[in-house]
């Protein structure tokens, strides 16, 4: 990969994190406003259930808001993990976009590499890294799933990927299951996943197993100074909507007397 194509992951990076991180931000200004809160509230004391345990109230509100922000600030780590691998991938190899993540049903893969698309020397090279991580043998290629964090909460996205690990076995793929964090896997739906056919590699395992097979190093990147401080912008931009909210300075009043 030369300077240019780095340059261009960098910017695409870039517009990812932005599109995210401030996406983030018009989530807090939205669902931790004066309208969101009194709103929670009025559900919650409607409820037959939760006024009985004295949850109907402004904090559990916002417990319950806390628990949203959560799954959103993971879901769109998770979109930035997903995406720039396809276009790192793309530039390592020359595949085409539409060969990097195909459509099986209904559903997308997060990245393929298909022997059929790439020179005998990436080949290789792809079989040779997949061998030293997994131990697996790749016919047709190898299908790649990809997650920033692995704690699945029900049942249709285990069902969606014992699907996909379906497809991909009856395409002769090679299907491999990449977590990036190291304390968020649940054996259980691991282990379930495993017998469908998946292989895992978690942690600074996936990282180094796509530094190896992209030669470019992710974590590298997010770690230069330039995008770094603006990641850190971004963040102080969203934890200041968030304890400045309406939501937050109600309980701030309530709690300071």
């Amino acid at each position: 990969m030369n300077a240019s194509d780095e340059r261009n992951i960098e910017d695409n990076l870039v517009l990812q994190l932005d599109h995210h991180l401030d996406g983030l931000k018009t989530k807090i200004q939205n669902d931790f406003s004066k309208k969101s809160l009194e709103s929670e509230i009025k559900k919650l004391k409607g409820d037959p259930i939760y006024p009985r345990f004295c949850l109907d109230c402004e904090e559990y509100a916002l417990i319950r808001f806390m628990g949203r922000m959560s799954v959103s600030i993971g879901r769109r780590l998770g979109e930035i993990y997903d995406k720039i691998p396809r276009l790192i991938a793309s530039s390592a190899f020359n595949i085409p976009i539409e060969k990097i993540a195909p459509k099986f049903g209904k559903l997308e893969l997060d990245t393929c590499l298909p022997f059929d698309a790439v020179s005998p020397e990436d080949k290789e090279h792809i079989i040779k890294v997949v061998k030293k991580y997994s131990k697996l043998d790749s016919n047709k290629g190898v299908g790649i799933e990809i997650r920033y964090n692995f704690n699945p909460n029900d049942s249709a996205r285990l069902r969606k990927d014992v699907d996909m690990v379906n497809y991909l076995k009856k395409a002769d793929l090679t299907p491999i299951y990449l977590i990036f964090s190291s304390i968020s896997p649940r054996q259980d739906a691991i282990g379930r996943l495993e017998r469908a056919g998946w292989y895992f590699i978690i942690g600074e395992d996936a990282s180094n197993f796509s530094k190896d097979l992209y030669n470019i190093d992710l974590s590298k990147i997010l770690q230069k100074e330039k995008i770094c401080n603006g990641i850190r912008r971004k963040i102080d931009e969203i934890t200041k909507e968030l304890y400045t909210s309406h939501a937050f300075r109600m309980l701030a009043e309530k709690y300071r007397n």
